[in-house]
């Protein structure tokens, strides 16, 4: 068994290849502004495996022996916080101080937020506990937290995104059988769980160069919406295998 866990937090001004040719500074004379994480940053990342082997009836002597020999289990575990998402503003992340005008150049802008803004779960539907799912406590009226960043009042702006997406767990496990034929000759089965307890792991809400975040005020926030990186993901899915051994 094998575990290790990374405690980390990745600071810089939006780190991208160089062939990203239409991004800009958010303001080309105080880089600081955009100082801030990084979209690869992730606070918290965990991964446990393990392999046993069960010490007993290894000759696989007798019926007994032959059911109860030859298994290995094994599975891993990973756990971590989510990566930063960019709050778009009003004009889609750019202009503010100066900027691109975020039709032919980009930045990296954010929205400010108002005072404490409860996120980072897929809360249900109040008080129905019903969908649609939001990735805020409040819901869409969450997005009347937030504004739009003033030149000359807000000094930075975030990084490559003010608020962490989802946190994430999932198992996998995988159950073997080798069955003895002959001194020379096994059969061996295999199945393989991937997502074994089929977690549903709701992914990061869509961000588009709409009104502020997601797609829009209307939907501000949700989860499951229709678009495809808003789906729930990790159904369990198993494979089967056999191999014969000479």
């Amino acid at each position: 068994m094998q575990s290790n866990f990374t405690w980390s937090k990745a600071l810089g001004t939006a780190a991208l290849v160089q062939a990203t040719s239409e991004f800009t500074p958010d303001d080309a004379f105080n880089p600081y502004t955009m100082y801030g994480v990084q979209n690869f940053n992730r606070k918290f990342v965990n991964n446990t495996f393990f392999v046993y082997q069960p010490p007993f009836y290894k000759g696989q002597n007798g019926l007994l022996g032959r059911a109860l020999g030859g298994w290995t289990f094994s599975s891993i575990f990973t756990a971590g916080s989510g990566t930063p998402i960019q709050l778009f503003t009003t004009t889609g992340g750019g202009q503010e101080y100066g900027a691109g005008d975020n039709t032919n150049f980009f930045g990296e802008e954010n929205a400010v937020p108002l005072g404490h803004v409860e996120y980072g779960h897929a809360y249900y539907n109040r008080p129905s506990s019903g969908l649609p799912v939001n990735f805020f406590a409040q819901g869409t009226a969450a997005i009347n937290d937030y504004r739009n960043p003033i030149l000359g009042l807000d000094n930075r702006d975030g990084g490559t995104g003010i608020i962490s997406g989802l946190r994430y767990w999932n198992m996998d496990f995988s159950i073997k059988k080798n069955f003895r034929v002959t001194e020379g000759i096994s059969l061996e089965f295999q199945g393989v769980f991937a997502n074994a307890l089929n977690h549903n792991q709701w992914q990061d809400p869509l961000a588009n160069a709409e009104a502020a975040l997601f797609e829009g005020p209307s939907t501000f926030g949700t989860l499951g919406n229709g678009s495809a990186q808003a789906q729930p993901g990790g159904n369990r899915q198993i494979e089967v295998g056999a191999r014969v051994r000479f």
